[in-house]
């Protein structure tokens, strides 16, 4: 081994380099809330303006608090409180939150803390470190505790934390209304909020924890409708994994089958997300220590009408966040191959349900197997049918993984009014009358050609796929399955504009 010579990371440029990580306002108050449920907490505070004067966020708990030492250390990027492990209860995991997570949205963090009676507080400002381009923390004396913002707050309790946000330069930058935007922001933070944490908020032991953003409590949402007296809660399973370590742990995963929208009241869907998220939200919700993380995913597994009642609920402790790659804003998580076949085998028992239930209303009569078809020709009872866009092509859920959950909703609501509004009659007429122009011109062909390049782009970005394999899975859709002489003209390697 050569010679060991320290290389500090550049204080100014990191610092500034990670408020770039990708947090919401919302998500970014969401980490700062998992700290004060790791400490126990169970009143938590959110301060927003309440007046164009304010100019500033807290969120303030009455957790464990802090000594002046442990205070020091949690405002270290890696606290060194992470070293000796984590308990089971945890929800951090890297010791980058509080920071990183608060000075994504503003450059001054200051954080409060009381324990044994005692008063400590330290301040990051981003001002401070571009100018000394050093980590010089402000420890704060405790004359000037008292004047910070929210800090007579922990005068109630015997313990507890209070976080406070200033200089919000990206809003002012971006707006110039600071008030106005925190205000849009708060109404986001309540929803986003209730959702995340419902578990705790519904909880009714001495374990359940209440949030309140200034005068408004918190209501949990129930995406699993579990006390409606139509939700088919199915049985749940326990599966083993093991750790990096070896250690075995415990994945419980249980089911949902919700109710129709017809048997849903205004409160149901309110509850359990909103009637947008309704349609779209259905797949898995993965939770680490009762915390939501991810919602509404499928991982690679087909969206489809006819399953959008399912959910499955799947608990995972936080000894497996290296194993399902949990990330630093706890936003993203991924099923491990180890796991993946086990947990299919239960949710394909879901998905049976599911279909059959759907399927009761509608069957798809489809000619050919072999074709993914733009339209399905739907059975309904009676021998009366009706036409839905086929969800379950691959091109459709090829441009669904591209776009966000709430533009999903949206698009669900468009194509299910486009499905609501086909002019039947005046295509008869039309077709009858033989005045339907159903001629292609070479225009169409370099239309689809274009069209086809931006679909094999997307396919090819995963990397597990050729041009060659992209080309054959395309054209076994419609409408490119309808011109096999576009065939050669994309497999001649991207020179119609492709990859």
């Amino acid at each position: 081994m050569g010679v060991l010579k320290e290389n500090k990371p550049t204080a100014d440029i990191l610092m500034t380099s990670m408020r770039a990580m990708g947090y919401s306002f919302e998500s970014a108050v969401a980490d700062i809330i998992d700290n004060s449920i790791s400490a126990h907490a169970n009143e938590i505070v959110i301060r927003f303006p309440e007046n164009p004067s304010e100019r500033f966020v807290a969120i303030c708990d009455n957790g464990d608090g802090m000594t002046q030492h442990e205070l020091f250390d949690a405002m270290k990027y890696g606290s060194e409180g992470k070293r000796g492990g984590r308990s089971e209860d945890d929800l951090g995991r890297f010791g980058l939150g509080l920071k990183a997570a608060s000075l994504s949205q503003c450059r001054k963090l200051t954080v409060v803390s009381k324990k044994n009676g005692v008063y400590s507080a330290y301040i990051w400002d981003l001002d401070i470190i571009i100018e000394k381009k050093d980590w010089f923390v402000v420890e704060c004396s405790d004359d000037q505790i008292r004047d910070i913002h929210c800090s007579d707050f922990l005068d109630e309790y015997p313990s507890g934390t209070v976080v406070i946000w200033e200089n919000f330069d990206f809003i002012e930058k971006s707006s110039g209304d600071l008030y106005a935007v925190l205000n849009e922001k708060m109404s986001v933070t309540a929803d986003y909020l209730s959702l995340i944490f419902h578990r705790f908020l519904n909880r009714t032991d001495k374990s359940s924890v209440n949030i309140m953003i200034n005068n408004y409590q918190l209501k949990g949402l129930d995406p699993f409708l579990e006390s409606h007296n139509k939700t088919n809660i199915r049985r749940k399973i326990s599966i083993p994994i093991a750790d990096n370590e070896g250690k075995e742990h415990m994945v419980t995963v249980q089911p949902y089958i919700l109710p129709f929208q017809k048997d849903l009241s205004a409160s149901d869907k309110k509850i359990s997300g909103g009637i947008e998220n309704y349609r779209s939200a259905q797949g898995f919700y993965i939770y680490r220590n009762e915390r939501l993380i991810v919602w509404g995913k499928w991982f690679n597994r087909p969206r489809d009408e006819l399953t959008k009642y399912a959910r499955i609920k799947v608990d995972i402790p936080n000894a497996l966040d290296d194993i399902w790659g949990i990330d630093i804003k706890k936003q993203s998580a991924t099923i491990p191959a180890s796991v993946r076949k086990r947990l299919n085998k239960a949710v394909d028992e879901v998905m049976d349900i599911s279909v059959r239930k759907q399927s009761y209303r509608g069957r798809t009569d489809n000619p050919d197997d072999s074709v993914e078809y733009i339209w399905e020709r739907i059975s309904q009872r009676q021998g009366m049918y009706t036409y839905r866009i086929n969800r379950s092509s691959s091109v459709f859920r090829l441009i669904e993984d591209e776009i966000s959950d709430t533009a999903r909703a949206h698009l669900e609501m468009i194509l299910e009014e486009i499905e609501n509004n086909v002019p039947y009659q005046q295509i008869y007429i039309d077709k009858s009358q033989n005045v339907i122009d159903e001629n292609q011109d070479d225009g169409r062909i370099a239309d689809l050609e274009e069209k086809a390049e931006a679909m094999i782009s997307i396919m090819l970005k995963s990397g597990s796929i050729s041009r060659e394999e992209a080309v054959a899975k395309l054209l076994t859709v419609e409408p490119f399955c309808n011109y096999p002489d576009l065939r050669e003209r994309l497999i001649g390697g991207g020179t119609h504009g492709g990859v």
